[in-house]
This record gives C-alpha cells, structure tokens and sequence, in this order.
C-alpha cells in the first residue's frame, strides 16, 4: 500500500471569503465521529473522537457551542444506524425546530470534495451489514450538485473494479480492500479513512454559496 504524501491543506479547500457565515458541523456515522466549528469559509475548531457511545461523546465535545449558527451542518450517511440518527437528531434539537437551518450531507460527496483537485479517478468505499460495502466512483470533475452513483456489493466483486484502473482509494473500507488484497501497489490518504464533520461543513458552504438547496433529511444506513 501506498501512501500519498499529500495534506488536507495542500488540497487546497479553502475558497476566496464570501461574506461571513457560521456553520456547525457534525459528523457521526461511525466510531470516529467529529465536531467543527467553521466561520469564513474556515475551520475555526474541529474535535475528533473515537467512541462506541457517540450520543455520550457529542454531549461532552459540545461545550464549546456559545454561538448562534446560520446552519447545522450533519451527514446522513452511509453508516451506523445509531450514529447517524443520533446526529439527526441532535441537529434537529440544536435548530429549535428551524428545518431551514439544517444542512445534510452524505459522506461520499464530502469525501470527494476533499478530492476534487487531484484530477485522478478516485473508488470511496464504506461498510455496509453482511460484510457488503458501498462505494462510488468520480472520474472526472466533482459535482457540486452530488450526482455520484452510489452503488452496494460484496467485497469480492469490487476489488476487479480497483483492480482495472489505478484509482485513489478512500473511505472508511479501505482497511477492508488492504486486508483483503494486501497490494502494495494501493494508493490512499490515510486522513480519509474516515468522515469528518471540516470537510462535511467546508462542502456545505460551498453549496450554499451555489444556491443548491440541501436534500431532504432522508438517511442512508449501512451497518
């Protein structure tokens, strides 16, 4: 396996400032869940945490929330089941009951936002039950619009995908796809083996930015 050599700051994220907006963004559709506080178009604080009571751990990590948001930023998804309804429902909460200040993204297109200046063919890849994954493919440029083709199979019939072309591999599976083909040849970033809540309300901001409304809160569950 691989491991390019490239930073989340290299990547480039970051966009000229806009006008001011306040996004809080959460992220917990796996045991690495994240909390982070953006301003500007900028990470202001971000909070990692790997737990198996995610509920437990946002009520702790959120006592740095003394600010009135524009918009709650959380993903829907794919992912565990719990996480992700805990994340739902803790935006619903924080919004007072204001849907218009919730913002979802699913993981797969903040993934690949992370990604969209590389300019080479990218495999994201996560869990899904009865050792069954997700994954997805962007070969060109990335769609603000989040029109990636998300597709569900078992491992055995993806890895002749990422066999056949040199793809970045990404997500929370690629520990799976380096078990299972044990192939030096893997190109990966490491920082993306799992969600975070930065590049879930950097993604966001952009979007906003756009005018493109968020998608209904309609979960996409795996494990």
């Amino acid at each position: 396996m691989r491991l390019l050599k490239i930073s989340q700051t290299e990547l480039n994220l970051k966009r000229e400032n806009l006008n001011e907006m306040k996004l809080l963004s959460i992220e917990t559709t796996g045991n690495i869940g994240s909390i982070a506080f953006l301003k500007d178009n900028e990470v202001k604080r971000e909070i990692i945490f790997e737990s198996l009571d995610i509920a437990g751990e946002l009520v702790e990590k959120m006592g740095f929330i003394y600010e009135d948001f524009d918009y709650i930023v959380v993903s829907t998804g794919p992912g565990s089941w719990t996480g992700i309804r805990i994340g739902l429902s803790f935006a619903k909460g924080l919004s007072c009951g204001e849907k218009d200040k919730i913002y979802c993204i699913n993981i797969f297109e903040s993934f690949f936002y992370a990604v969209k200046n590389l300019k080479r063919k990218v495999i994201c890849i996560v869990p899904s039950t009865k050792k069954r994954f997700y994954f997805s493919i962007m070969e060109k440029n990335f769609n603000y619009e989040g029109k990636f083709e998300i597709k569900e199979s078992p491992l055995e019939k993806i890895i002749p995908i990422v066999k056949k072309d040199k793809y970045i591999l990404i997500g929370s599976g690629v520990k799976d796809i380096v078990n299972f083909l044990k192939l030096e040849e893997i190109e990966t970033l490491e920082f993306l083996w799992y969600p975070r809540a930065s590049l879930n309300g950097l993604l966001a901001y952009e979007k906003i930015k756009r005018n493109i409304p968020s998608p209904l809160i309609e979960p996409i569950y795996g494990k």
